[in-house]
């Protein structure tokens, strides 16, 4: 079987698995939609497998599909590696994957990579954004290079290097602060929590800190953004637990005012790579300057 694929089967495979389409695989590889398909149907053939279910808007893996992911992203990442190690050691290039945190990246990240691609070049980065356990997941399946998350998992097959502690503040609109200083937390009973959703690390302490006053609040709101909780907490539709960064702005301008409580609770960003493998030179370099730039930020 092994004798029978090639590394660019695995690209092409890893693109349709990521983009869950053959022709947005294809326009992303540069290819015809022809040998995407080629490529996929040569690992079905040689495998005896299926592996993905054609539906009539894309694709999804199959179970033999998400059983190859991890072996095709080890495969795409030796021949990283040994690409790597032929090329110049102050030269990184190739495809970085990060996972991380919407919330993170919207705060901290911008002028990070500002002068990191500036300085590299030849380095490209995919960011992908999701919650805590999305980010786990890529890089516990190889989906990832690395990934930057607000706590370190309890996880054995995967290595936290920290980054940088964050305070989380409780906020809400300058009318529902003037209520709660007039009437404390009862005041906060009509009011909606709102967060990313009950998977979000930040919607869970948040839930911890009202229940500590004796407070469960009449309704909840998911949003994707960041800066849609700002906007619809800014509005006075409820109130948010977010990363002290997320609001500085809007608490300096004050459209956005902290609630107070005792309990002070901080997160410890930090990276996670997979412990069965070194990471690849670009990788490596994003690392050592993610830990440079928020050691002196």
């Amino acid at each position: 079987m092994l004798e029978s694929w090639e590394g660019r089967f695995f690209i092409t495979f890893a693109a349709v698995l990521e983009e869950k389409s053959f022709s947005r695989a294809a326009d992303r590889l540069g290819y015809v939609q022809s040998t995407v398909t080629s490529h996929i149907r040569h690992l079905e053939l040689t495998s005896g497998k299926k592996l993905f279910h054609r539906l009539p808007r894309g694709v999804e893996p199959t179970e033999a599909g998400l059983q190859l992911a991890p072996f095709a992203y080890q495969f795409i990442q030796l021949g990283q590696s040994l690409q790597d190690a032929l090329v110049e050691a102050d030269s990184p290039s190739g495809i970085v994957r990060v996972g991380l945190l919407e919330s993170f990246a919207v705060s901290h990240m911008p002028l990070f990579l500002t002068g990191f691609l500036k300085q590299f070049t030849k380095i490209k980065l995919h960011l992908t954004p999701g919650l805590m356990q999305d980010v786990t997941d890529q890089v516990a399946s190889h989906r990832a290079d690395l990934g930057i998350v607000p706590m370190a998992p309890e996880r054995d097959d995967l290595l936290f290097t920290p980054l940088l502690e964050e305070k989380l503040t409780l906020v809400c609109a300058p009318s529902v602060r003037e209520r709660f200083e007039q009437q404390g937390w009862r005041s906060l009973y009509d009011s909606a929590f709102i967060s990313f959703g009950e998977q979000c690390i930040y919607h869970t302490y948040g839930r911890d800190v009202l229940r500590g006053v004796d407070v469960e609040l009449a309704d909840q709101l998911s949003f994707p953004s960041v800066e849609l909780i700002k906007q619809t907490v800014g509005c006075g539709m409820g109130i948010a637990f977010v990363p002290e960064s997320n609001i500085a702005k809007e608490v300096a301008a004050g459209t956005l005012l902290p609630l107070p409580y005792e309990r002070e609770l901080t997160l410890t960003h930090g990276v996670i790579t997979h412990k069965s493998r070194e990471p690849k030179a670009a990788a490596r370099a994003l690392i050592q300057h993610l830990k440079a730039y928020f050691s002196t930020n």
